[in-house]
């Protein structure tokens, strides 16, 4: 049962924190408060004790969920620093299907040859109880390919699962087609309907061969967007129509651009063929972009569209300085002049690409400085802050210059200048909380209200072709992060963006204002991270860093567990069925129509 608690006006919130230390109480307008100013709490064993258990529990959860040096951890040492005897050791004493998928996932990252001892004992009696989306196939194919070899008990239980309708057939394809790429099978399962998600997953398993595995298949098989091209059938897909590549196109180019080598070999690049029909998409463009700036030298082909304006179709300043990068290589010249146009443009995002850009400090820093202190997007801020190091200037100069940032409004940016000063000087006082501005106040007011009220906070979140899912969020665990997009979603935010990005088998991301994964609402939201589990369809904040929550949030579409406890989780689609079917074939580029609050 909720205790009550006192209200206080968030305006009024630093000249209540002292009374808070001594309030008999800690309510989840208290934790809120606490959590938003990030100080630490004085509270004694003893004053602790006296709490009820569920205010007690709360207060402990806030204190881990703080940062402030010197406090206790959240993260339980497998998640904060895992090792392979770490996990092996869950491994053997896992029962459930999420330790057992846990141990397994993070044993595979770990790339040991002894992953598979985390399903030991699974039969074929054991697959009537597996949840059906805690998919298995790409796990499976990891562990083989890091030298493990699946007992005659475990396959039994492997056959099971497919015999009860729990293998995903295009999971399954992707994961053997990357298992024939490197040998270890030698025929792929039968094609799979060509669909914008089973061509995006296919093409992930194709990226992860090495280039020369694939060069022949990559320089001729897309020369087009064709039906009739042998690269779905090279990958285990059906024919597709027309209509499904036109909409997958978007998708086929983001692949295609991340399955570039890094250094880029130029023949990459040398393709002839037909214009794509959504080659000028701008979310097209921008992955190009990133794949182009692989190019270790110039390519006489480019040279050219590079000497166009704006070069390349880069029509806005976002695709400018994202193609930045890549004109430092291929036009040095032409790159420091766009470098200083987006310097001292209006767009922040374009000026953090810019600062990127930048070897050396400027010659009038200040002016820079003064520039990207009024910036909206967090973005160019965190770049620099970071470039004082990159820059290597002395540690002197660099404590000059990041000095001022502790008292930014912004209290993302006093924390990102905190942990670079702590570097350079461990006595570094943990910054003030700076004074809250009026987004902060509306988003702490809802909090409260939200939380108190004790409901679930549902979104319906319609996308083009009439399709639509429904989130349900838990504003117990993650008031902040659920009350910002509860206000955003009342503005209309969200409508008409597009998804920047769709990785099968893991996660879906969207909020973005400009339709990349850049950018925000110009106000940053703390983390608030729990140890609730990452598992299939689970909703959380993208983050560029720790407090850098905004507008941006993605739903995983299998268990992911090197996420629980590092990114805010704030609950999970309904219906799993009905969702999983919408989000595993969703196009790269499918657009929001609407993000609804459904609860008054």
């Amino acid at each position: 049962m909720n205790h009550p608690t006192r209200r206080i006006a968030p305006a009024a919130l630093l000249a209540c924190l002292p009374v808070l230390a001594q309030s008999p109480r800690f309510g989840q307008g208290d934790a809120i408060r606490a959590e938003w100013a990030r100080q630490p709490l004085a509270w004694t064993e003893s004053r602790k004790a006296a709490l009820p258990p569920e205010d007690r529990e709360r207060l402990e959860r806030t204190i881990r969920r703080l940062g402030v040096p010197g406090t206790p951890t959240l993260l339980p040492p497998e998640l904060a620093q895992p090792t392979e005897a770490l996990w092996l050791a869950k491994a053997t004493a896992a029962r459930t299907p999420r330790e057992r998928f846990d141990a397994l996932f993070f044993l595979n990252r770990l790339k040991s040859p002894r992953a598979l001892l985390a399903l030991d004992g699974l039969g074929a009696l054991e697959a009537a109880t597996w949840p059906k989306h805690l998919h298995l196939e790409a796990a499976i194919a990891t562990a083989r390919l890091n030298g493990g070899d699946p007992s005659p008990t475990l396959q039994a239980f492997l056959d099971a699962l497919r015999k009860a309708g729990k293998v995903d057939p295009v999971r399954a394809q992707a994961a053997r087609l990357r298992l024939v790429m490197a040998g270890k099978e030698r025929t792929l399962l039968p094609p799979v309907p060509a669909t914008p998600g089973s061509i995006l997953a296919l093409m992930d398993a194709w990226n992860r061969a090495p280039w020369p595995l694939r060069r022949d298949l990559a320089l001729t098989a897309f020369a087009t967007l064709s039906p009739d091209s042998p690269a779905w059938g090279r990958m285990g897909l059906a024919r597709p129509e027309k209509a499904t590549l036109d909409r997958a196109c978007v998708g086929i180019l983001s692949r295609l651009a991340e399955g570039v080598p890094r250094p880029a070999p130029a023949e990459a690049f040398e393709v002839q063929g037909s214009p794509w029909s959504c080659s000028i998409h701008p979310l097209a463009q921008w992955y190009g972009f990133q794949a182009l700036a692989r190019l270790e030298s110039p390519l006489p082909r480019l040279q050219p569209l590079l000497d166009t304006d704006p070069p390349l179709g880069a029509s806005s300043p976002l695709l400018r300085g994202a193609l930045l990068p890549a004109l430092r290589i291929q036009r040095p010249g032409r790159a420091d002049q766009l470098r200083a146009r987006l310097l001292s443009g209006s767009d922040p995002l374009a000026r953090a690409a810019a600062i990127e850009d930048l070897p050396a400090p400027p010659a009038d820093l200040e002016a820079l400085t003064r520039q990207v202190w009024e910036d909206t997007q967090f973005e160019a801020q965190q770049t620099l802050i970071q470039s004082y190091a990159r820059w290597k200037m002395s540690a002197e100069d660099q404590k000059a210059q990041l000095r001022p940032w502790l008292r930014h409004p912004n209290w993302t940016c006093r924390r990102e200048a905190y942990q670079a000063l702590a570097k350079l000087d461990p006595g570094t006082p943990w910054p003030a909380t700076p004074k809250p501005t009026a987004m902060d106040e509306a988003i702490l007011k809802e909090a409260t209200r939200l939380a108190e009220r004790g409901k679930p906070v549902r979104l319906r979140i319609s996308l083009s072709g009439k399709r639509s899912f429904t989130l349900r969020l838990d504003p117990s665990v993650a008031p902040m992060n659920i009350a910002n997009l509860v206000l955003l979603a009342r503005k209309g935010y969200f409508n008409g963006r597009v998804v920047p990005r769709v990785v099968p088998d893991f996660v879906v991301q969207m909020g973005s204002p400009v339709d990349t994964m850049d950018g925000g609402p110009g106000h940053t939201v703390r983390c608030e991270d729990s140890l609730d589990w990452y598992g299939p369809g689970s909703v959380g904040m993208a983050l560029s860093g720790k407090d850098t929550g905004g507008s941006q949030f993605f739903i995983t579409t299998n268990a992911t567990p090197h996420l629980t406890g590092r990114y805010t989780r704030m609950g999970e689609v309904e219906d799993l069925d009905r969702a999983m079917k919408i989000l595993d074939d969703l196009e790269l580029g499918a657009r929001i129509v609407s993000v609804t609050v459904l609860d008054a």
